[in-house]
């Protein structure tokens, strides 16, 4: 009788590398598929950006060194006018005044770079319907020898653009060129800070004393440090009564030192030693800040300076009692 051959069985572990050998072909295709359609998105991006760039119409394309002053209003508020003297800018109406070098250079920035999705032949409604009748802010340039004036106006949503009048001619901006130009006087101050971050680490603060009138009081408890110095920390300097003010108009403002605020306290300086290693060194220092008296415009607030500055700013005089421990 004739035997039927037995059939060969395959071994479990070929099936399994079968199907490890198809899953690998199959990630390497998924992987290869993810990285083409990756670098397809990236050139469409990329391609879109420049196409969007190259619609862009051109408003104002002028080196910031090139302004020779700039004038703003905003938010309702009485113009403000500088002017570039020796590669600095001044406040036309007073050049005594300590201008923030850096916030005029922002605004110079934002003022001579502006571009515009597309120029608007007519808005319906007129210049009222696009906030252009009474614009938030108004700015004139001067630079290359012309002078420039820019009127800021409504948000269209439809556009997701912001008009904006250049020298007369409409135009859909994607930046709010009067963001740049939201700030007051105080704003542009270039304002002491309390030098908080030297005192990050407590244990390089040794003590605060107190001096009010003939009361003196010392705090070297870490606890009392803490609080009190988180809340000096956070003081903000920013409206003031006088700028530019000598020993005698400090006194009469009551910053005589009569009241006053003494943080000591060991400074970390690093240097480099002679192998080029960093060393740090521990020097004492002292920070002084006086508290003078309440202001004669508005008693809510008080007059305070630190006492190596020449502007006399002001503060809340709840603020001002509590630094006196009151």
């Amino acid at each position: 009788m004739e035997q039927t051959p037995k059939r060969r069985r395959s071994h479990p572990l070929a099936k399994l590398g079968v199907l490890c050998a198809v899953a690998l072909v199959l990630a390497l295709a998924y992987g290869a598929l993810r990285a083409a359609n990756a670098k397809k998105a990236a050139e469409e991006a990329q391609a879109a950006m420049e196409a969007a760039q190259a619609a862009n119409v051109t408003v104002a394309a002028f080196e910031p060194s090139e302004l020779s002053s700039l004038t703003y209003s905003s938010n309702g508020r009485e113009p403000l006018a500088f002017i570039v003297v020796n590669g600095a800018w001044q406040w036309k109406d007073d050049p005594a005044f300590p201008l923030d070098q850096s916030a005029l250079a922002s605004m110079g920035t934002a003022v001579t770079k502006i571009t515009a999705l597309r120029a608007v032949e007519s808005v319906e409604g007129g210049l009222e319907a696009c906030g252009l009748a009474e614009p938030s802010c108004t700015v004139t340039a001067s630079y290359g020898g012309d002078t420039h004036t820019y009127l800021c106006g409504d948000y269209n949503a439809v556009a997701k653009a912001y008009y904006l009048m250049a020298d007369g001619k409409i135009y859909l901006t994607s930046d709010n060129l009067g963001m740049y130009f939201g700030k007051a006087l105080p704003d542009l101050l270039a304002r002491d800070t309390i030098p908080s971050a030297d005192w990050t680490a407590r244990d390089l603060v040794t003590s605060v004393v107190i001096r009010d009138g003939e009361r003196e009081v010392t705090l070297t408890d870490a606890e009392e440090l803490d609080e009190y110095l988180s809340s000096f920390s956070t003081l903000y300097l920013r409206d003031y009564a006088d700028y530019h003010a000598d020993a005698a108009e400090k006194a009469a403002l009551g910053l005589d030192g009569s009241r006053s605020v003494t943080v000591n306290y060991r400074k970390s300086v690093s240097t480099s030693g002679e192998d080029g290693s960093s060393v740090t060194n521990y020097l004492d220092t002292s920070y002084v800040f006086y508290i003078g008296n309440p202001s004669e415009e508005d008693p809510a607030k008080t007059v305070c300076s630190p006492a190596s500055s020449d502007v006399a700013y002001l503060i809340t005089t709840e603020k001002a009692e509590a630094l006196m421990g009151r």
